[in-house]
């Protein structure tokens, strides 16, 4: 037998195995469906008028060892205000500079076990939020909704973030100068409900 013919036959079945083990991981992490997830978070300008605004364009992944990572394409808010979505993509986030936030987590294993074997649980976790060049610490209230394919996280509490914080009050006050407005809030409460499935 030439050694030609001995790589073929050992190549053959290790790349099976190499697709095999390649698939396995696939099919244990969990991906972001963008579609039946939701970013939202409430601005309050004038002292007393609420507004909610989104980003559209999530994306995300969950091992199997329990490391979340959530993506904001900061390029997707939505306002609702084409002029304002302008304002806030060019002077508040800055996205030519800034254009993805990230969060990312470690469930604990009672967490990865509901969602792993199915159920529902409420859990407070630690997270890390890099935001506008800045990365803090955070705590997320999340409740966990999971069927072993499909999994819903919801925020239990909002999450608040201050502007203060990632750098944005320079931000906050050009977007007050452009829109004539004595007051918009610094600190703004986030919510969110993400679809995760395998």
């Amino acid at each position: 037998m030439n050694l030609k013919t001995l790589t073929r036959r050992i190549s053959v079945p290790v790349l099976a195995a190499g697709v095999l083990a390649v698939s396995m991981g696939v099919q244990a992490d969990w991906q972001l469906n963008n579609q039946q997830s939701s970013l939202n978070f409430l601005s309050v300008k004038k002292v007393h008028v609420a507004e909610t605004f989104h980003i559209t364009r999530l994306a995300g992944q969950l091992s199997d060892s329990g490391a979340l990572s959530v993506q904001l394409d900061l390029d997707s808010i939505e306002t609702n205000i084409g002029i304002r979505n302008e304002r806030m993509r060019e002077h508040l986030f800055e996205t030519s500079k800034f254009k993805t936030a990230t969060l990312q987590s470690q469930l604990p294993a009672d967490v990865m076990q509901t969602v792993k074997n199915g159920g529902f649980v409420n859990a407070e976790v630690d997270a890390s939020l890099n935001f506008h060049g800045l990365e803090k610490p955070l705590k997320v209230k999340v409740s966990l909704l999971s069927d072993g394919k499909q999994v819903l996280a919801s925020s239990s509490q909002p999450v608040v973030l201050s502007a203060e914080t990632y750098g944005l009050t320079a931000g906050i006050d050009k977007l007050k100068s452009l829109a004539g407005l004595d007051y918009i809030g610094y600190t703004v409460p986030v919510s969110f409900s993400l679809m995760l499935e395998q």
